[in-house]
């Protein structure tokens, strides 16, 4: 079951909307779509908090990304961070999450982007920070 901050998101949905920011960092298509959409300082204080640069409360992050989406919506490019969803699973109905070994997401708030040591002997690099995985212990 996911981890409720108080009045904010659970921390599976922030890394959930995070690896959404951080696919499209990788195809190359948020920023200029963010210009053109007039969110371009908001994608850029999401990229500063998430290397670490510029330390962001949560909240303070989960308003930002809220707004982009709003500011991308207007412009005709849809939402951004959210994907479209069903209905969430009730409380005390999740299966639970095993623990894996993988490369994870070495920002400061990080998505939920994982990758196996297989797949990848070495560090992934993260779109969003520019900086290697980090190899250590994941829910999935």
């Amino acid at each position: 079951m996911a981890i409720a901050k108080a009045g904010g998101l659970s921390v599976d949905e922030l890394a959930e909307r995070l690896s959404r920011v951080c696919t499209f960092m990788g195809a190359g298509e948020l920023e200029e779509t963010a210009r053109a959409a007039g969110a371009a300082e908001l994608v850029a204080a999401v990229l500063a908090a998430l290397r670490g640069d510029e330390p962001m409360a949560r909240s303070v992050l989960e308003r930002r990304l809220d707004t982009l989406d709003d500011r991308m919506a207007a412009a005709g490019f849809g939402n951004v961070t959210r994907g479209t969803r069903g209905m969430p699973t009730l409380p005390g109905n999740s299966p639970g999450h095993p623990v894996a070994h993988r490369w994870n997401c070495p920002a400061a708030h990080p998505c939920e982007l994982l990758a196996s040591a297989e797949s990848h002997p070495e560090a992934p690099v993260c779109a969003m920070t520019g900086r290697p995985f980090v190899y250590g212990p994941s829910r999935l």
